[in-house]
């Protein structure tokens, strides 16, 4: 899918959030240790998500504003992917519903979230995101 300039980074970083995904599922198929899923599950959430979503609350929410049905909700789980990783994962099965919560978020801001920016968003205010710093 093409996306505006303004949203081409966070759909990149979308799509390694997926393989990280990916890389859950295949490690719970192989009996991969919780613990060594929890750490990288850490490390991925400190580098990769926690910055792309206080990128997204900071910029692009910004253009449907945090009343939209579909704002509110993204918001509601990064706090949730947060709590998640604060708590820490002990077992597969929270391990499981991570990546499909994780999952499932990355593809509605790609398939609904994302395209309704781009057709309510002015000209001015994606540029504006293209010219920020990231």
């Amino acid at each position: 899918m093409k996306r505006h300039e303004a949203l081409v980074q966070l759909s990149r970083d979308h799509h390694f959030g997926l393989l990280l995904c990916w890389k859950l599922k295949e490690g719970l198929k192989k009996n991969i240790s919780v613990e060594r899923m929890s750490q990288y599950i850490s490390l991925f959430f400190e580098h990769n998500l926690k910055p792309h979503f206080t990128e997204e609350e900071e910029t692009i929410f910004k253009v449907l504003g945090e009343e939209h049905p579909m704002i509110k909700e993204a918001i509601s789980q990064h706090r949730i992917f947060q709590q998640m990783i604060d708590d820490g994962f002990k077992t597969s099965e929270q391990i499981e519903t991570f990546h499909h919560l994780l999952e499932h978020h990355i593809r509605t801001e790609e398939r609904q979230i994302f395209p309704e920016i781009e057709r309510i968003a002015t000209d001015e205010q994606l540029q504006k995101l293209v010219e920020m710093p990231h």
